[in-house]
């Protein structure tokens, strides 16, 4: 998805990678995009108009896998440097783009949208412990992740329960999440299932444009 520009551009572009995992041949790398990076953004946006988007059985948000992506990065284009909120990119071997994930900020962190092309488990899991690890890194243990996984079918809701999501019983609401106390031991699990498999990159600045070859 989205590896293909018909005409040269040169944005602005310092997307900043926050971790990387691997599974079998496959190295997924997540990114974090804001404000700074609309001109990418607006051209994402214009060239997906033209692609089909796979089905995700395992998709969080309203509407297809299209309405997530699109919403997300119109959401992108405002979140501040000093902003909570987050837009989460997953980049497959350093081609293409095979994920995204929004955050939005509401007391806890909501996740609005989550979807993977292709069903990529890799794809999924990083974009997760991402979120978890920014949340941790901002909020410490004041703030929940919450998915928006009320009327998600059972096998969307058991994959998120072994990553370490769960229903707290006194909550009003039933959507699983991953209270502020438990953040910590939940990206233990899942680091220790990957090992040396998955690495944190301490926000690193890279020009993703380069790096997906958009300019060629």
């Amino acid at each position: 998805m989205l590896t293909a520009y018909p005409q040269s551009f040169s944005p602005n572009f310092q997307a900043y990678k926050l971790n990387s995992i691997k599974k079998g041949l496959q190295k997924i790398d997540i990114y974090s995009i804001n404000t700074e990076d609309k001109i990418l953004i607006d051209r994402m946006l214009n060239v997906a108009k033209g692609q089909k988007f796979p089905a995700d059985s395992k998709m969080l948000g309203e509407g297809t896998v299209r309405n997530v992506f699109d919403n997300a990065l119109k959401r992108a284009k405002n979140i501040t440097l000093d902003s909570n909120n987050r837009v989460l990119l997953a980049v497959e071997d350093n081609k293409k783009i095979t994920g995204i994930m929004d955050i939005q900020e509401a007391g806890d962190m909501y996740v609005k949208g989550l979807a993977v092309w292709n069903e990529n488990p890799a794809a999924r899991e990083g974009l997760v412990i991402s979120a978890l690890k920014d949340v941790f890194k901002s909020t410490g243990d004041f703030a929940c992740l919450i998915l928006p996984s009320e009327k998600s079918s059972n096998n969307v809701k058991r994959f998120f329960r072994k990553l370490g999501f769960k229903t707290p019983r006194d909550f009003g609401n039933k959507n699983l999440m991953v209270e502020g106390e438990n953040i910590q031991s939940t990206i233990n699990k899942i680091q220790d299932r990957y090992g040396e498999n998955l690495t944190g990159n301490k926000k690193i600045k890279v020009d993703l444009a380069k790096t997906l070859k958009l300019d060629e």
